[in-house]
């Protein structure tokens, strides 16, 4: 097909199945792409030199449909959030650029719109792609995503985020440096982790703290997400589950962490091997500062550099030892309780080594902070020096893991006993947002969720769906608007703020969502679906259209996110695109 000038029309390349049968969605285009209009006319777009761009890092790449089964990484629905709020809020709160994905000029954003569709699955995207001929040619970037539904989780509660006044924001802001780091500690630390790990419900609970705790440990302990974003291994399917294919879990199965759950400072020390770095030794230390567990370790493979200099081992060191790596791995699966939580510094080197999996871990390389940057990681020796008023690594026979553990441990109990700002310039250097925030405070509008976005004056969001979905969105947003009516006393710029929209039909969410897009700077259509496996195809040609008017509805630079909420057997799916790009 020509355009007018004789220029070729934007073609969708045939897909190509991987070798688990994936779809490799690939859209070509160029930068004056025409999009799809309802009346089935071309409609020119306008030049992208200035427009908003979205593009994939690595971990978005290996999320990404493109990328055969065995090889993907899913992403976690902690990740669109993340992508919604900073396309609603630049990248004010962002403490560290994003893990997956590059937003280009985010400012430039003039709208968002998400249509969440539950009960659909990757499986039905690979079965149906070909039937899918508007998905196919809009989508360029689409990626897996672990959702809810797999583990029985609540996709409307993940993506909430309770809605705050500037003062609770502030709040938040100052405890935990940003809000995504806020978002992460406030969600169910159980919810995420039991889609991962094999958690076991207890039907006794306690919301008490050790005596010596200021604030719940669990504040500490790494999310889902977390363990992704700093490379520790954890038992997903895709490529992570082929990478970690020796890997054992620490137990067959865990029970939920508690404010009381007992800590367990571990430090290993390595060398290298013609397999590349394995263990030599392992030190592991309780609350009492106690030596729990303390063994040498003999690699299988040659050894080519004791690494003398840092772990202190050499050749006369291991000649009689007879301990060997599944030897260890047994000893601790016996020794760790079922809630147990690791500390250690950047601990997922240790878990490597150990080639072992664990839900419960807390790393003093990323709780405590000297430079106010997550990436930049500080060194243990200069955390003890800081804060412990103590030396270590002091001789020259290399590091002794006892000690390393064990400085480990004290670093944690000394936060604990202090509160979680403490020894973190990620939360104490603040004074960006602080000046931010005073600025915000000035306006008018007071209220701020992942649903409103009140940056600038006279923002407003809505959400759409039928009566067995808004209910779930209920308690957010009559939130919101109590906290706006308390804060706004005189009442004025009320008209356009959050609405919450219950229709009677699918149809009618989907006109409703398109209708609106131009009215608010923030819509959401999120439907409950359960597809007829008899008329299956025909319902999907029907979402397939759902999916064409909401994208012919958005303006030029709107970011349009489409998620598949996924089934209880299968992962969700992601879809995003900038208009015009």
């Amino acid at each position: 097909m020509k355009k007018n000038n004789g220029t070729e029309a934007p073609v969708c390349k045939k897909p190509r199945m991987s070798r688990k049968g994936s779809t490799k969605c690939i859209v070509s285009s160029d930068n004056n792409c025409e999009e799809l209009n309802s009346d089935k006319t071309l409609k020119p777009v306008k030049s992208v030199k200035h427009l908003p761009k979205f593009r994939f890092k690595i971990a978005g790449e290996q999320a990404s449909l493109e990328t055969i089964n065995v090889e993907r990484v899913p992403l976690v629905l902690t990740d669109i959030q993340h992508l919604l709020l900073h396309s609603l809020l630049g990248s004010l709160n962002l403490s560290q650029p994003p893990r997956w994905y590059v937003l280009e000029k985010c400012g430039k954003i003039t709208q968002t719109t998400c249509l969440i569709l539950e009960g659909v699955s990757v499986k039905h995207l690979e079965n149906y792609y070909e039937d899918l001929t508007c998905l196919k040619t809009i989508f360029n970037h689409t990626v897996e995503v672990l959702t809810p539904s797999v583990y029985n989780g609540s996709l409307v509660q993940e993506l909430a985020l309770v809605p705050l006044t500037e003062l609770e924001k502030e709040s938040l802001i100052q405890k935990y440096g940003s809000m995504n780091l806020a978002l992460e500690v406030r969600k169910d630390l159980m919810v995420m982790m039991r889609a991962i790990f094999p958690i076991v419900d207890q039907s006794e609970s306690t919301n008490e703290i050790r005596c010596n705790d200021k604030f719940p440990r669990t504040q500490l302990i790494l999310s889902a997400w977390q363990l992704l974003e700093e490379n520790y291994p954890v038992p997903l399917k895709g490529k992570l589950q082929h990478t970690y294919s020796d890997y054992v879990m620490s137990k067959e199965e865990y029970t939920p962490v508690t404010a009381t759950s007992p800590l367990f400072g571990i430090d290993c020390e390595m060398c290298i091997t013609n397999a590349g770095s394995e263990l030599t030794r392992i030190s592991v230390v309780n609350e009492k500062h106690e030596v729990v567990y303390e063994s040498l370790v003999k690699p299988y493979n040659d050894i080519t550099d004791y690494l003398t200099r840092f772990s202190g081992i050499t050749k006369p060191i291991l000649n009689d030892v007879t301990k060997r790596l599944e030897d260890v791995q047994k000893d601790l699966r016996e020794l760790l309780p079922s809630d147990a939580i690791l500390v250690g510094q950047s601990l997922n080197v240790d878990m490597h080594a150990l080639k072992m999996m664990h839900p419960y871990i807390i790393d003093t390389s990323v709780i405590f902070n000297f430079m106010g940057e997550r990436s930049r990681k500080p060194k243990l020796k200069s955390l003890v020096k800081e804060l412990l008023r103590e030396d270590i690594q002091c001789g020259k026979n290399g590091h002794c893991s006892v000690e390393d553990s064990l400085a480990s441990l004290k670093l944690v109990q000394l936060k604990l006993s202090k509160n979680i700002e403490y020894g973190d310039a990620v939360h104490t250097n603040r004074e960006k947002f602080k000046e931010n925030i005073i600025k915000m405070a000035q306006s008018e509008h007071y209220t701020i969720s992942i649903f409103n976005r009140m940056m600038e004056h006279k923002k407003s969001s809505l959400i759409v769906g039928c009566d067995n979905i808004t209910g779930d969105y209920h308690t957010y947003l009559s939130q919101a608007k109590e906290n706006m009516t308390s804060q706004l006393k005189r009442g004025k710029g009320m008209s356009k703020k959050i609405k919450l929209n219950t229709v009677d039909t699918v149809d009618e969410v989907i006109s409703t969502l398109c209708n609106a897009v131009s009215e608010y700077n923030f819509t959401m259509a999120h439907l409950r679906l359960k597809l007829d496996t008899s008329n299956e195809l025909e319902e999907i040609k029907k979402i397939d259209k759902w999916i064409k008017s909401v994208w012919n509805s958005v303006e030029q630079s709107a970011l349009c996110i489409v998620v598949l909420g996924g089934t209880t057997v299968d992962n969700g799916v992601a879809m995003i695109r900038v208009k015009g790009s």
